[in-house]
């Protein structure tokens, strides 16, 4: 029996997920001069923290949410990983595949400064997780968050099974783990991409779909008020306390504003992000860095700018579409269960991004791949 799909899971996921889009178009004017930093898109800080902690946050608060929802009655451990890899691991290969072999193509060789065993942590997603720490590696699509997602599947059975069965020791122990890791580990450590440090916002949207699951407007209203005063007071304190609390005030408060949303059509927009939020987050980074190098930034008009920030998502979006109808040919060739087609033909339209199918029949579900989603 099919859960109800929540659309405010929808519609934060696309939100975040155009915030990433924003986030590297806006990185390529970050590193240049003030004037060149002017031309970035709407801005690179919202509320106080940058614009790439931002859609993170929201990405992993959504993650723990989608997770809990879906898992909370009933979680199959050997079900759960074997979804998890099908839903991140085949699509990524597919994309690195062909990146490699064009980069291959245009550079006549491969990179010859990098140990070759190091190939393995690329195939097993957590190439540029690695860069975050000065390790070299053959990463090329992607982001370092893949392979934090990653770490967060593996230990969610273990929050979930402590979030039923000792709720508030969990959350001071995650508050104890995380206040311990920040203060032992050294500054020359990237604390950002931590799993102990990022814990926390996973654990706000399980508690949220446990305990709380909606919002009332004096709740939106406190939200609103710590942005406010966050963006207004700019705090200087620890920057991923700052992402967490502000993190939790945008949740809240698009929560709130997504129950508003009634048009079909913008329904159906957040459900199409959805439905291709991995493929955009493997393909985004590299289609914003080959547009964006065949222009002089510097001289262009921000008019300019704002053209390229729509060819850059009309090219990441058509990617990411010809990359998963990929995927879809590569995996009909392993798979040949007809209950595919059925699952496929009663997929309702609101959205694709959340998994809400019980874990009773693996099976049928091998040619589901969204990451980002459940997560």
């Amino acid at each position: 029996m099919k859960k109800e799909r929540l659309f405010y899971l929808d519609f934060i996921r696309a939100f975040a997920t155009i915030i990433i889009i924003l986030t590297h178009f806006n990185a390529c004017f970050m590193n240049g001069s003030p004037e060149l930093l002017s031309k970035a898109i709407i801005s690179t800080n919202f509320f106080n923290i940058y614009i790439g902690s931002f859609g993170v946050s929201l990405f992993l608060i959504i993650s723990g949410a989608s997770l809990m929802y879906v898992y909370q009655d009933k979680c199959n451990v050997k079900t759960f990983y074997k979804k998890r890899f099908l839903n991140i691991y085949p699509m990524f290969w597919i994309a690195y595949t062909i990146a490699f072999l064009l980069r291959f193509i245009a550079e006549k060789g491969i990179w010859i400064d990098i140990p070759k065993y190091r190939i393995i942590f690329t195939a097993l997603g957590f190439g540029e997780y690695l860069n975050t720490f000065s390790i070299a590696t053959f990463s090329i699509i992607g982001e370092w968050f893949i392979g934090l997602i990653i770490l967060i599947y593996i230990v969610f059975p273990i929050l979930l099974f402590l979030i039923n069965k000792f709720p508030k020791s969990l959350a001071v122990g995650a508050i104890v783990v995380f206040i311990a890791t920040y203060f032992l580990l050294p500054d020359s450590i990237p604390k950002n991409v931590i799993l102990s440090i990022r814990i926390p916002e996973v654990l706000i949207g399980m508690y949220f779909v446990k305990y709380v699951k909606k919002i009332n407007l004096p709740t939106a209203l406190v939200g609103v008020a710590v942005l406010a005063l966050n963006t207004f007071l700019k705090p200087t304190f620890n920057d991923s306390i700052q992402t967490i609390y502000v993190g939790l005030a945008s949740f809240v408060v698009l929560v709130y504003i997504a129950k508003f949303i009634k048009n079909v059509t913008v329904q159906k927009i957040c459900s199409i992000i959805c439905k291709y939020s991995y493929s955009i987050f493997l393909v985004h980074h590299v289609i914003i860095y080959r547009i964006l190098e065949r222009f002089d930034l510097n001289s262009i008009s921000k008019l300019y700018v704002y053209i390229l920030f729509l060819a850059c998502l009309l090219a990441t979006f058509l990617v990411a579409y010809l990359l998963q109808r990929l995927f879809d040919c590569v995996m009909k060739v392993f798979t040949n269960d007809k209950k595919d087609k059925v699952l496929e033909k009663e997929k309702p339209i609101l959205s694709e991004s959340l998994d809400t199918k019980p874990d009773v029949d693996i099976k049928s579900e091998n040619t589901k791949v969204e990451v980002l989603n459940s997560k």
